[in-house]
């Protein structure tokens, strides 16, 4: 990082997000769970500099997370963001864990519903055309406001309960 960054602090734009960084997202069940910032998007392609690819963790706790306790958490979920969706849900981002020492890395998806026209990417990185036997990898989605909040709950609340 090679400026320093007071937190926490609600983003209007990406011009303070760096991959890595992590924001607590309180669940209905009084707990935590953790989203995080795991790309930007390339400055030749920055014709909206809002959107960034963000990331649901597998963790979830009492307390919001800390760059300790995102120690070796996986990635869950992702999909492309908007900073609005922070002022939005009242979120913040409150710290720091560089990808690297988690070794997460951006799964490959596709960048549109399987077809002959269909590419390989990784986050905002087109890799190749898609060949048939890579049609069942996830399609790269665009997230509303609230679609991360909903995956939490679904993944950490409504599995629960049952």
């Amino acid at each position: 990082m090679s400026r320093m960054i007071a937190y926490p602090f609600c983003p209007k734009s990406t011009s303070k997000l760096i991959p890595g960084q992590f924001w607590p997202i309180k669940l209905t069940n009084s707990r935590y769970a953790a989203g995080r910032v795991l790309q930007l998007r390339p400055s030749a392609e920055a014709h909206d500099r809002r959107m960034f690819l963000a990331g649901l963790m597998d963790w979830c706790s009492e307390s919001e997370p800390t760059s300790q306790s995102l120690e070796k958490a996986k990635l869950l979920d992702f999909g492309v963001a908007h900073t609005r969706m922070f002022s939005f849900n009242g979120f913040q981002v409150t710290g720091y864990r560089a990808l690297e020492d988690d070794g997460l890395k951006i799964p490959l998806a596709l960048d549109q519903a399987p077809h002959w026209n269909a590419k390989v990417i990784r986050g905002f990185e087109i890799l190749r055309p898609s060949t048939p036997d890579q049609y069942s990898l996830p399609r790269l989605s665009t997230w509303g406001m609230a679609v991360i909040v909903l995956l939490a709950e679904r993944y950490f609340v409504a599995q629960s309960t049952h």
